[in-house]
C-alpha cells in the first residue's frame, strides 16, 4: 500500500496522538474511522507527485533536444521553433466557440467574450505542445535518449486471491470488480482476449469491490464467489454470475451453486454465516487506498489504467510496454 509523509504528520500507527485519563490514543485506534481516507489521500499525493515529476522531466528533455538540434543546424532555438511551428498553430474562432460550448460546466457560466482569449491561448498551447512533442520524438530517435524514470505503480496485496495464469508470469493484471456491474460484465470479453493473446505471460487476479450503494446483491455475490473458491470453482462462478447478473440475490446464488455442482449445504453455510464478509471489506479498503472508486478498476504490474471497461487495445498497450521493459 502506498504511503506518504508530510512534515509534522503522524506516520507511525503507534504514535501517541492524545491521552485520556492515562489512556493513549494512537493512529491505530483511528484506522477503522479514517484508514480508507488516509490511504486514498496518500495515493493521490503519490500519483500527482509522480505526474508532476514525469511531465517536468519530459519538458526538460524536450528543451535539451531542441537545443542540440538547433546547434546541429547552426540556428538559434527560437529560429528552430519558428520553423517547426510554422503555420501549424492555427485556432479558428469556431474552435474557440466549440470548446466554450463543450466545457460549460468547467467554465461555470462565464461570458464567452471574457473567456475567449484564454480559451484561444489554451488551444494554441495544446497544438504547440503536440507539434513539438512529435518533432522531438523524431529527434530523440537519432540521439542517445533513455527515459529511466519508472511509471507510477502501486503495491496491492493479492495473497490468497483467485487468479488464473502462471504464478511466475512476467505480467500480473489485477481487476477490482463487482458482479452486478454491467461494465464489469462487458470487460469479461476483454479479459478473455487478454488471456488468449498473452497466454503464458500473464496472470489475472480478481479482487472484490462490490458497489453496495447501487448494487444491492453485489456484497453477497462477492462472498458467494469466495465460498465457491473454497470448493475450487471460483472462475466457473465468476462466469455464471456475470451471465446471470439479475439472479444474484441469496436464493439465486444458492440455485446457481447447484448448477456449479458445488456442495450446496457447505456453500449455503459459508454464505449465510458471512464467512468472507471481512475479506471483501479488506479488499475494498485495499482498492480505495490505490484510488479505486468504481469498477472495473484494472492494474497492470501495479500501473493503473483509466477507470471503466477499457478496450483490449488499451490494456494490450500497457502489457506490451511491461513485456518490453522486461526484455521479452
Amino acid at each position: 500500500m502506498p504511503t506518504a509523509q508530510a512534515p509534522g504528520a503522524a506516520t507511525s500507527s503507534q504514535e501517541v496522538l492524545a491521552v485520556v485519563d492515562g489512556r493513549e490514543v494512537t493512529l491505530a485506534d483511528l484506522q477503522d474511522a479514517i484508514g480508507d481516507q488516509l490511504g486514498q489521500m496518500d495515493f493521490q499525493y503519490l500519483s500527482q507527485r509522480h505526474q508532476v515529476i514525469d511531465e517536468a522531466m519530459r519538458r526538460h528533455v524536450r528543451e535539451l533536444l531542441l537545443e542540440a538540434e538547433a546547434t546541429d543546424r547552426g540556428v538559434s532555438v527560437e529560429a528552430l521553433l519558428e520553423e517547426v511551428l510554422a503555420d501549424k498553430v492555427d485556432v479558428s474562432d469556431d474552435d474557440v466557440q466549440f470548446f466554450y460550448i463543450q466545457n460549460q460546466t468547467q467554465l461555470q457560466g462565464r461570458a464567452f467574450e471574457s473567456i475567449a482569449p484564454q480559451i484561444r491561448n489554451y488551444l494554441e498551447s495544446q497544438i504547440r505542445d503536440s507539434v513539438l512533442e512529435e518533432f522531438t520524438e523524431g529527434v530523440a530517435e537519432a540521439r542517445d535518449v533513455d527515459y529511466l524514470y519508472e511509471p507510477f505503480r502501486v503495491a496491492i496485496d493479492t495473497a490468497g486471491a483467485p487468479s488464473i495464469g502462471p504464478a511466475d508470469a512476467p505480467v500480473t493484471l489485477i481487476e477490482f470488480s463487482d458482479f452486478e456491474c454491467p461494465y464489469c460484465q462487458s470487460f469479461t470479453a476483454t479479459l478473455e482476449q487478454i488471456k488468449e493473446a498473452y497466454e503464458g505471460d500473464i496472470r489475472v487476479v480478481f479482487l472484490q469491490f462490490p458497489l453496495r450503494d447501487i448494487h444491492p446483491n453485489a456484497q453477497k455475490a462477492a462472498e458467494a464467489s469466495l465460498c465457491a473458491f473454497d470448493q475450487g470453482k471460483f472462475w466457473e462462478a465468476h462466469d455464471i454470475y456475470f451471465a446471470q447478473r439479475d439472479n444474484l440475490d441469496v436464493p439465486g446464488l444458492k440455485g446457481l451453486a447447484e448448477q456449479l455442482e458445488l456442495d450446496v449445504d457447505r456453500f449455503s453455510a459459508c454464505l449465510d454465516s458471512g464467512t468472507y464478509a471481512d475479506r471483501v471489506d479488506a479488499e475494498m479498503s485495499a482498492g480505495v487506498s490505490v484510488g479505486v472508486s468504481g469498477t472495473p478498476a484494472v492494474f497492470v504490474n501495479g500501473r493503473p489504467l483509466p477507470g471503466g471497461a477499457v478496450p483490449f487495445e488499451m490494456v494490450a498497450e500497457l502489457i506490451d510496454d511491461e513485456l518490453a521493459r522486461l526484455g521479452r
